[in-house]
């Protein structure tokens, strides 16, 4: 059995965070965060309620909100924007009541793509655009 314990002040933890959640447990943060590039279109330019998202990890649903920015100021002093993308699964669309809500935090428009903020988190959303998007 692995033991996680947060590591001691000045000490770099063990984990590289995913998330800043992560990194408030403990999970170390190098501070390299993704950043939507000036005159780039922004998460709400990208996404807009009424559009089918899916997850490189298999969640998705049709978005119902895009809250922010929310801001973190990072290890740097800069402070770098990131967005929540707020979707109900599809079966439950047109129908649902705020308990059916799921929350993508920390999202961040880079190149067109969606990213997550740190770096270190490889996921992405994808707007869904095929035919099973639409059913």
């Amino acid at each position: 059995m692995q033991n996680r314990r947060k590591p001691r002040p000045g000490q770099p933890g063990l984990h590289l965070a995913h998330s800043l959640y992560s990194a408030e447990l403990g999970a170390h943060d190098p501070g390299r965060y993704r950043l939507t590039p000036p005159c780039a279109p922004d998460l709400p330019a990208l996404v807009q309620p009424g559009m089918p998202v899916r997850t490189s990890y298999g969640t998705g649903g049709i978005v119902v909100a895009v809250e922010g920015p929310t801001i973190h100021r990072g290890q740097d002093g800069r402070e770098y924007p990131h967005f929540t993308i707020i979707y109900v699964p599809a079966k439950r669309f047109g129908r649902h009541s705020a308990a059916d809500h799921c929350w993508i935090n920390e999202c961040v428009a880079v190149g067109g793509r969606i990213l997550m903020l740190l770096e270190a988190n490889r996921d992405e959303v994808f707007i869904d655009t095929g035919p099973s998007a639409k059913a």
